[in-house]
């Protein structure tokens, strides 16, 4: 399957960008700055303060992919599908909340916290945010962080959309051992069938750019911020 990659959003450590000419996109271990909804939207969202980090950093890479892509703004909803690949997922608030529960019968559990105690909950908000009604599921990613753009390809391939924001989200996690070297973040990308000229290529198995095979995350955002430049 042919197909075109429209956008691109990150949030990581070393910064946040959407494929502009003065950013430059690094992935790595680390810990986040501190984020508001103003950093990606134009104005404030009224619940973003009250997302985990996990929600925060998803959300935020899922605005910056549709800017990039000139997609950020609507006014009918559309059938974008949303895919997350995981390995954390949002563990820091559920344990947030278990700790607010266990104690007095639960008589002291955080409604506030139990609403993200799901690793689909911002997914959900990006799609209330952004008019998003494709199908829109979590990942487990334990190994090159590319199962949710791979999903988000199949989903293209099997036609049950033909447009799909689909990436990859971790932050830190004290719940779950992590190498050194383990990056933090989230990085999203937008999906579309491509012509019969586009350089990317689908095959259910293997993600290529021309003839060579992308095989992580990070060789798949070099390459697609290449082919943005006015030079390319």
């Amino acid at each position: 399957m042919k197909l075109d990659i429209r956008g691109i959003g990150w949030v990581t450590p070393l910064g946040i960008g959407s494929g502009q000419p003065d950013e430059t996109f690094g992935l790595g271990p680390g810990r986040l700055a501190a984020l508001k909804s103003r950093l990606f939207l134009e104005t404030a969202h009224p619940r973003f303060g009250r997302f985990d980090l996990y929600a925060k950093a998803g959300f935020g890479a899922v605005a910056l992919a549709l800017r990039s892509a000139g997609w950020e703004r609507w006014s009918r909803k559309r059938a974008i599908g949303l895919v997350v690949g995981t390995r954390r997922g949002c563990l820091e608030a559920d344990w947030a909340y278990y700790k607010t529960a266990a104690c007095h019968g639960g008589a002291l559990a955080s409604p506030n916290l139990f609403a993200y105690t799901l690793p689909g909950t911002m997914l959900g908000e990006a799609s209330i945010q952004f008019g998003l009604t494709g199908p829109s599921f979590v990942i487990d990613d334990s190994d090159g962080h590319l199962a949710g753009i791979h999903a988000g390809l199949d989903l293209i391939r099997w036609g049950l959309c033909d447009k799909v924001a689909a990436g990859w989200c971790d932050v830190d996690s004290k719940l779950l051992d992590a190498r050194p070297d383990e990056p933090c973040g989230a990085v999203f990308f937008l999906l579309t069938k491509g012509s019969d000229a586009a350089s990317w290529q689908w095959n259910g198995r293997e993600l290529t750019h021309g003839t060579e095979r992308v095989g992580d995350l990070a060789s798949l955002a070099h390459a697609v911020l290449d082919d943005r430049r006015p030079d390319a």
